[in-house]
């Protein structure tokens, strides 16, 4: 896309990842593409290193993303290349005897001053706006589900025994079911793509404290850091992505 004398919004971003404090393996895994504006958060799930395997397959696939010409040429290459992933995904568990992989995936793309968040299970995405944060994400978890139906409280989900069982993902035997939001993107905007290895240990108020500090490199550390100090009982990952304002020369400036 060609742009002439307006302002282009443009990404920096930093992304983190730790096994915590229990697992042995991190199947977590996470892609920072500034240039092409692709950021993603995957959790993997799967005995041995099937979950890694999974998540693996599917930053692997994301990263031959080509550098897109407009936002619905990036939503339309990031939506095919899921689609190889998974059936990566289907023939490695075929090579490993019919075992169960998947992963989740929380994805923020980024074009001119357009956004999408594109997610499949309990990945999240957060946008921190004038000091306030919002999930822009719905977890696909029967937990969820149990809440939208009133029948679990919040304060219910948070100890229910299968809270951690998601409804929808990447992986072998499940159908692709993505949801999408989109809007557009506004200077100061700050995006948090994480793991349920952080919000599983930190709630809300607490991470949208943590997105106040100034650094991305603080910031992310803080996170994963509160995330440990909280047990860390899973692998967490966090993705931060700050939104700035760049004033374009005169003339046409492509992106």
């Amino acid at each position: 896309m060609n742009v002439s004398t307006q302002e282009i919004l443009r990404g920096f971003a930093l992304g983190l990842t730790h096994v915590g404090n229990v697992r042995e393996e991190n199947q977590d895994t996470y892609l920072v593409d500034e240039e092409k504006g692709v950021f993603a958060v995957m959790d993997g799930a799967g005995g041995l290193s099937c979950g890694a395997l999974a998540s693996g397959l599917v930053r692997e696939s994301l990263t031959t993303i080509t550098l897109p010409q407009s936002a619905e040429d990036l939503l339309d290459q990031f939506e095919g290349r899921l689609i190889v992933a998974k059936d990566r995904i289907e023939r490695a568990a075929a090579d490993a005897n019919g075992a169960q992989m998947g992963t989740t995936i929380a994805a923020l793309l980024i074009y001119g001053t357009n956004f999408a968040c594109v997610w499949a299970g309990d990945s999240r995405v957060y946008r921190f706006r004038n000091s306030q944060l919002e999930q822009l994400t719905t977890d696909h978890t029967e937990a969820q589900e149990l809440i939208d139906q009133k029948v679990l409280t919040l304060d219910e989900a948070k100890t229910f025994a299968r809270r951690h069982v998601i409804t929808r993902a990447i992986g072998s035997g499940l159908d692709l079911e993505l949801e999408l939001v989109s809007g557009n993107l506004r200077p100061g905007d700050r995006f948090l793509l994480c793991s349920d290895g952080l919000t599983g240990h930190l709630d809300d108020a607490v991470i949208g404290s943590v997105l106040l500090n100034g650094a991305l490199n603080t910031t992310a550390l803080g996170l994963v850091n509160g995330a440990l100090d909280g047990g860390g009982l899973d692998n967490v990952t966090v993705v931060i992505v700050d939104v700035d304002r760049v004033q374009a020369d005169e003339g046409a400036v492509s992106r």
